[in-house]
């Protein structure tokens, strides 16, 4: 078998979406996620694709491949900021409930995080998976590139960038809200009875406080993080 030039192009730049995507989109990306694996997905995708795409000479190859690796990293990074509400709002309820201390390696972030961030990230994969986010990543790889859905898409990245917080704290508002009255509550306790030691109890309450939210929230915040990953599924079509 003899690989043209043209076909030998036309691998090269599905590699460089693939691969611009595999190593960017929420669960395959992950710092968790071995390097090898990423490397064979890619790899594997690129090849079926390249079978069915048009040849790319090499003298078109550069250019090419520029706007598919930005198209592959604008997509996978604007799913993934998508997918960071929820483990921002793990991060506000650790906080908020006084967890800042409880910190563990997240293989989701590649670095230490709080437990209850622990938590949510990996629910939030689990729900990415269950929302067939993985099917849709390859799908996105089939899409034609431009230099104009480069630029549109670069516009959606800045949004949901900026927009990720302010949709994790609407998803930790509960735990945060119960959080400021039980602080607020101990506050007036210490104030009504000085000689009760406060201190000995605030963290135990707060705890028990927002342990008791999270059981009786459990449902809405999973319905939350299903709608989050079916709007990351939908960036990455």
């Amino acid at each position: 078998m003899i690989v043209t030039p043209a076909e030998l192009g036309a691998f090269l730049v599905a590699l460089m979406r693939v691969g611009a995507v595999a190593f960017t989109a929420p669960v395959i990306g992950d710092t968790g996620v071995p390097v090898r694996a990423r490397l064979v997905f890619s790899v594997s995708v690129a090849i079926a694709l390249a079978a069915n795409r048009p040849g790319v000479e090499l003298d078109e190859l550069p250019a090419a491949a520029l706007i598919e690796l930005g198209s592959g990293l604008v997509t996978g990074l604007t799913a993934r900021f998508v997918m960071a509400r929820i483990a921002n709002a793990g991060q506000l309820m650790g906080m908020s409930l006084g967890l800042g201390f409880a910190s563990e390696y997240d293989v989701h972030a590649g670095e230490n995080a709080g437990i209850l961030r622990t938590m949510c990230s990996t629910l939030g994969s689990l729900a990415f998976i269950s929302a067939h986010g993985l099917e849709a990543i390859v799908r996105s790889v089939t899409v034609p590139a431009s230099t104009f859905s480069i630029l549109a898409g670069s516009n959606e990245l800045v949004r949901q960038a900026c927009s990720s917080f302010g949709y994790g704290l609407s998803l930790a508002a509960p735990i945060m809200l119960a959080a400021l009255v039980g602080n607020i509550g101990l506050a007036v306790m210490n104030r009504a009875a000085p000689a009760v030691n406060v201190f000995s109890i605030a963290l135990s309450a707060v705890l028990l406080v927002g342990v008791a939210l999270l059981i009786a929230t459990a449902g809405g915040f999973v319905a939350g993080a299903m709608d989050v990953a079916h709007a990351s599924v939908n960036v990455l079509r």
